[in-house]
């Protein structure tokens, strides 16, 4: 690195003003989505090239390496617990592999057993507990809009796909899951362009994107952001660099990636060359434990935030979040002098009129023929809908909330077989006909692309 003058280290953070506004401006005007989408990634590669300059650190295509070798040394301390980590990764091949997992898991079959049952424990958990609560809170909590709009496709009462996809998911694990899921979504997408192509119907452009760019400051908290990337990406390439240890793979460096000035990635550098001349035992460990501590550290977060908020009851903000019948964000504070706190009968007449008291003014509204007000609304002491008027509670509870979800999301996404992302390692490596992850591979790619395609409608 070239020594800079403290003028130019001075000005990174006016970069960081100036970026961010820039890229601000762009989402708030009426551009369409693919042209904002586009238009941000220039400023963002202008941004690399001004960091570049100002730090000496050289750019390629707007990614930045900051190495160093500090890290490995930490690496080498963390492996010194040897059974642990091999334990955590054979769980993290049952929780991608599901019962399959037992045939991947290189172990006696006493040893097998026990990764497994640990494994679906684990898996019961995430499945039922902490998957349902990722898209709540990131829409809710967050204000991060994923198109959770269902795009005029009704949902079912019946039961029977639910449970095969549960089933599936305990048989297949987690890659089985994230496959079904871009699989299934991406021909609700195509089944909604063919509707607008041929048959001239609006449905392409109601129908949500099945993916969207996480952005902090933009559509995620800044600060609380940037630390929750930070730590994913620590914990994910921390795992994998510790077991690259234990396989006596040996580590050329570490650091952090940047997009711009946007942290995208944290890097270690195993060797490659001697990873692949490894055992499929070894290459395998390797590559699930990124996904394995993310999930895990999701889990963790997933209970650390639920007993932050038990512990934080007494400093929540008193109220009702309005989820149909009036305008969005709505929060009523009281109705006719009465103050709100979780679920609340009213007992108004027909006909009568109600008086508001909302974040958005005093609203007068006049009650039907059942004494109904015609909303639907959920109390601001629940999860996700929790609201603090002590910031620092505030701050802490969207850090939690952000590391809980995208540690998820992170955990999963790099389960998809796709290039360049484990799951698609892990699926080639334990398949011995080479034909079948190809297949899947093609698939999930088509798939995926198709999840891109209504933000160009």
């Amino acid at each position: 690195m070239v020594k800079k003058s403290p003028l130019d280290l001075m000005l990174l953070p006016l970069l960081v003003v100036v970026t961010f506004g820039a890229i601000f401006f762009i989402l708030e005007t009426d551009f369409s989505a693919p042209l904002k989408f586009f238009a941000s990634i220039i400023v963002l590669l202008g941004s690399a090239k001004a960091l570049s300059l100002l730090t000496g650190v050289q750019s390629e295509w707007g990614i930045i390496l900051v190495r160093t070798t500090k890290g490995i040394e930490i690496i080498k301390k963390i492996a010194k617990h040897e059974e642990f980590w091999k334990f955590f990764a054979d769980v993290g091949i049952c929780l991608a592999f599901g019962l399959m997992g037992y045939f991947v898991v290189q172990r006696t079959p006493q040893g097998r057993l026990k990764v497994l049952g640990t494994a679906m424990i684990l898996l019961t958990f995430i499945l039922f507990f902490v998957s349902p609560m990722v898209l709540p809170f990131l829409s809710i909590s967050l204000g991060l809009n994923l198109g959770t709009e269902s795009g005029g496709v009704t949902t079912s009462t019946n039961l029977l796909g639910p449970l095969l996809l549960t089933s599936a998911v305990y048989i297949g694990g987690l890659t089985t899951m994230v496959t079904l899921s871009i699989i299934s979504y991406g021909f609700t997408v195509m089944g909604a362009f063919v509707d607008s192509v041929i048959f001239g119907a609006d449905t392409i452009s109601q129908t949500s994107p099945g993916v969207t760019l996480i952005l902090p400051g933009i559509n995620i908290p800044l600060i609380e952001g940037i630390l929750a990337l930070i730590l994913i990406l620590v914990v994910h390439e921390g795992a994998h660099a510790t077991l690259s240890v234990l396989g006596r793979v040996p580590l050329i460096s570490s650091g952090l990636a940047f997009f711009g000035i946007i942290p995208v990635g944290a890097f270690v550098e195993p060797d490659e060359k001697r990873l692949i001349t490894k055992s499929k035992e070894v290459q395998t460990r390797v590559i699930v434990a990124g996904s394995t501590a993310n999930l895990f550290t999701a889990a963790i977060f997933f209970i650390l935030l639920f007993s932050f908020l038990f512990v934080t009851s007494p400093f929540k903000e008193k109220g009702w979040m309005i989820i149909e019948g009036m305008e969005e964000g709505t929060i009523i504070r009281s109705i006719n002098g009465i103050e709100l706190d979780g679920i609340q009968q009213l007992n108004l007449t027909p006909d009568e009129t109600a008086i508001l008291e909302t974040n958005y003014g005093t609203i007068e509204r006049v009650a039907d023929q059942d004494g109904k007000l015609g909303i639907y609304y959920a109390p601001l002491s629940s999860a996700p809908y929790t609201r603090y008027n002590f910031f620092p509670f505030d701050f802490l509870f969207r850090l939690l909330a952000l590391v809980f979800c995208l540690n998820f999301i992170i955990g999963i996404v790099n389960l998809l077989p796709l290039p360049f992302f484990d799951g698609y390692r892990l699926v080639e490596l334990n398949i011995e006909n080479k034909i079948i992850p190809k297949i899947i591979m093609w698939v999930c790619i088509v798939a995926f692309l198709m999840n891109f395609l209504p933000w160009f409608f």
